[in-house]
């Protein structure tokens, strides 16, 4: 595996940490899920090969070795993020991709600054508001312990699942601080989290989503149950001209399930973004 370099970037909010992989023009910038950071993307960045893109993935606020500041979960501040941390790189537009949280970021970005975004992929979220996704992920995160005393009882609680990791555990110890006393906290904050499904799921983006217009895929995971069968039907619906693709047999978190095939699609999506004629 490639390991990228670790830059620290400075942008309104603070010091935001980003992993950086060098390559070829134009570059592709990459949004974690909730609860996540960026080393999420490490697999998949590294199945695009050496012919890959410039790829940049990002903390985000809350997240990681990112700023945590005690207010501003917004998505609009989370897009903030993004066009600034585009625009530092200097190589606009790029190729947008996000997951989850991320993804509802990105398709924002994607409609609100599309002179910014040569294309944007969409993994696996909606733009419905969602009340009852609220409850379920408030009540995980209250339920979640905010220290685990051992490596042992963390890996009993990555078991279970509920963050959305399985067996990797390189990338679920990637998530923890180690404290002096040999025990473990998470790098995301608890509080920033629910502020932050709070704020994104109380309202809808379906007018962003019909007004994407630049290149856009959408990629379910066709075990998940983020986005529901009725929901994916209506957006197909609504902005015909995003390519639609299902990865059977694959739940929620398909950076870390499915990163080859992930890649893999990536690359024929942008190729195709290369040669299209308009």
């Amino acid at each position: 595996m490639t390991e990228p370099g670790e830059r620290f970037v400075h942008l309104s909010a603070g010091l935001f940490r980003t992993l950086d992989w060098p390559g070829r023009t134009p570059a592709a910038v990459f949004l974690h899920g909730l609860g996540g950071l960026a080393d999420v993307w490490r697999e998949t960045v590294d199945a695009l090969g050496r012919d890959r893109p410039h790829c940049v993935a990002v903390d985000q606020r809350g997240h990681g070795h990112s700023p945590r500041p005690s207010s501003g979960y917004a998505i609009g501040r989370y897009v903030q993020d993004a066009v600034e941390l585009i625009s530092d790189l200097g190589s606009e537009p790029i190729d947008l991709v996000g997951h989850s949280m991320g993804a509802r970021a990105a398709l924002v970005l994607a409609a609100r600054a599309p002179q910014l975004v040569r294309s944007v992929t969409i993994l696996d979220i909606g733009p419905e508001q969602w009340q009852a996704n609220i409850d379920g992920s408030v009540a995980a995160f209250d339920r979640m312990p905010r220290q685990v005393a051992s490596r042992a009882e963390a890996l009993t609680f990555a078991s279970r699942g509920r963050m959305g990791f399985g067996a990797n555990e390189a990338m679920f110890f990637r998530r923890l601080r180690t404290l002096p006393d040999g025990s473990y906290e998470w790098l995301a904050d608890p509080e920033a989290l629910k502020d932050t499904v709070r704020a994104h799921r109380a309202r809808n983006y379906w007018r962003e989503w019909a007004n994407i217009r630049v290149p856009a895929l959408f990629v379910r995971g066709g075990d998940s149950t983020e986005v529901r069968p009725r929901i994916a039907l209506k957006m197909r619906a609504a902005n015909p001209a995003i390519g639609f693709e299902e990865f059977e047999g694959i739940a929620h978190n398909i950076p870390l399930l499915a990163p080859d095939r992930l890649a893999a699609t990536l690359k024929e999506f942008w190729r195709s973004v290369d040669t299209d004629p308009t």
